[in-house]
């Protein structure tokens, strides 16, 4: 299993037409990002990475929403994805798409994730899944070319069981990665993601943060008077030999 976090310099996805059939891609995305925020309610949305910016989020009934990405136009807020200035436990709901692939600390950056989101907080997540055809085309590609990082689902699902989330939604999609065009490539793109899910090109995760306190909670209540008292109880008889 290769290390995580890496000291190489990594090329920035700032456009999804840099990606392999990246409008297709945005597409299929934005379809899944729709139906995964449209429950969820907060104060706070953010969106992380110039990827994530792009997509539309006006079905989100959080109102306030921020733009985070190191550089580039329609930013509201330039900072590093890896440092973010926020306090602990301020935002609802974070989108993250195709960052980790990009990432040369992972751990960190789902670190920050869980530090800011506020408890039953939503992470919405994707990626390339190296055990897909692009998976294979990226294996085949040489090193000193290559700018995607691909960790599996399973790896990264249980980096966010480590964080305590829980996993809501898992989903695979886009299984030729390529736009399927005629019936004979739709059959195939639709028989993939039915009953091929796992070699999919694109996982998708929506998953909620819990946090179970580490101090038991003592309870309160306790009775006023002792129930059970170690004295003898006197009988009526021995009261009535003291009387004598």
């Amino acid at each position: 299993m290769k290390i995580a976090k890496t000291s190489r310099i990594l090329t920035p996805i700032t456009d999804w037409l840099q990606l392999s059939n990246g409008e297709h891609l945005q597409a299929q995305t934005q379809q899944l990002v729709n139906n995964a925020i449209s429950h969820c309610f907060g104060y706070h949305l953010l969106k992380l990475g110039h990827l994530s910016t792009q997509l539309k989020t006006d079905k989100c009934p959080i109102r306030h929403q921020i733009n985070c990405a190191e550089d580039g136009t329609d930013i509201g807020l330039k900072s590093n994805l890896h440092d973010l200035p926020f306090q602990d436990s301020t935002i609802d709901l974070c989108i993250l798409v195709h960052e980790l692939d990009f990432s040369s600390d992972p751990h960190q950056l789902l670190r920050e994730i869980d530090r800011i989101l506020t408890l039953d907080g939503t992470l919405v997540i994707s990626g390339y899944n190296p055990y897909s055809f692009f998976g294979l085309r990226s294996l085949l590609t040489p090193k000193n070319t290559q700018t995607a990082r691909l960790f599996s689902p399973n790896r990264v699902i249980d980096w966010l069981h480590l964080l305590g989330f829980e996993i809501k939604n898992k989903q695979h999609f886009d299984y030729i990665s390529a736009q399927p065009e005629g019936p004979l490539l739709s059959l195939i793109e639709n028989t993939g993601q039915r009953y091929l899910s796992f070699f999919c090109s694109v996982y998708f995760i929506v998953a909620k943060k819990r946090t179970t306190p580490m101090t038991p909670v003592k309870s309160s209540f306790e009775f006023r008077r002792t129930i059970i008292n170690n004295q003898p109880v006197a009988t009526k008889q021995s009261h009535s030999k003291k009387l004598n």
